[in-house]
């Protein structure tokens, strides 16, 4: 197997904006700037972008070498802070809410956007098919994803598509023990979910819960460096329909039970803490939360 030379990890992650008196969820249409192919830059550094996507807020940070995840962690904690000081400008009660997925009143979704999904296809690593389009007029509930970019040298498909069923392997299980929702995939999400792009691949499983705390986001940013390092050193990894059932069916138990057979729960704790402080995450050895 190609090993990955030069990378560089990216993320557009999405998030909810809400009323924190009401509890409901405030679309950010009219109220963000930005939309796609045409981001709102303004008080930002170069490579940051903000821009509605359906209802919800999405953010671009700009791709950092893979040994500068550190400042993976920092960017993602800038846009998130530089979205809830915008939306409180405009209302003090509103702010940022980092979940997975949320049911939405009416009200806030009777315009043409609150019902587009997706604007460009992905697809399925294992069938290498497109996946479904999800019909936004059949349902109030929406989702928000934490889209992961990985760039390397001389990116090709079988490199690409090798390397999502490794993000499945760590990424994904790993977030069926961190992100206890239960119905973001019903529209998107999906074990193998990505896109090929011009710098490599788009791992498009994880949810909007991965940014929602520093140690979440620092465990994240872990883990990705763990994927990358077991792929190099052709680790093995469970069977595709193994990965692809337990994702899908966000199944906890055999989740922890192939963290356990593949990598091993000390290797795991091991290596995180050899990259983590110690008062930076919190995993019970027993149960393998994070």
């Amino acid at each position: 197997m190609r090993q990955l030379r030069n990378v560089t990890i990216g993320a557009d992650p999405e998030l909810f904006i809400v009323n924190k008196k009401t509890g409901k969820v405030v679309s950010s249409i009219g109220l963000i700037p930005g939309e796609k192919n045409n981001a709102y830059t303004e008080g930002m550094p170069e490579g940051f972008g903000l821009q509605i996507d359906n209802i919800l807020g999405e953010f671009n940070i700009p791709p950092v070498p893979f040994n500068r995840l550190n400042d993976f962690v920092k960017h993602v904690e800038f846009m998130k802070e530089f979205i809830s000081k915008y939306v409180k400008k405009i209302n003090p009660d509103l702010d940022v809410l980092c979940k997975a997925s949320m049911h939405v009143d009416e009200d806030q979704l009777n315009s043409e956007e609150a019902q587009l999904f997706g604007c460009d296809p992905d697809y399925n690593v294992y069938t290498m098919s497109e996946n479904p389009k999800p019909e936004g007029q059949s349902t109030n509930l929406r989702t928000a994803g934490c889209h992961i970019h990985v760039g390397y040298d001389a990116n090709n498909t079988k490199t690409s598509c090798a390397l999502v069923k490794y993000m499945d392997a760590v990424l994904g299980l790993s977030s069926l023990l961190i992100d206890n929702d239960d119905e973001r995939r019903q529209l998107y999400g999906k074990a193998g979910c990505f896109r090929l792009t011009s710098y490599g691949v788009e791992y498009r499983v994880l949810s909007g819960y991965m940014i929602s705390s520093k140690k979440i986001l620092t465990t994240l940013a872990t883990l990705i460096k763990f994927t990358v390092d077991i792929f190099n050193a052709g680790y093995s990894i469970p069977p595709d329909f193994v990965l692809q059932n337990t994702i899908d069916k966000n199944d906890k138990v055999t989740a922890r039970k192939l963290i356990k057979q593949y990598f091993g729960i000390t290797h795991l704790i091991n290596y995180l803490n050899s990259v983590l402080d110690e008062d930076k995450i919190i995993i019970n050895e027993e149960i393998i939360e994070f």
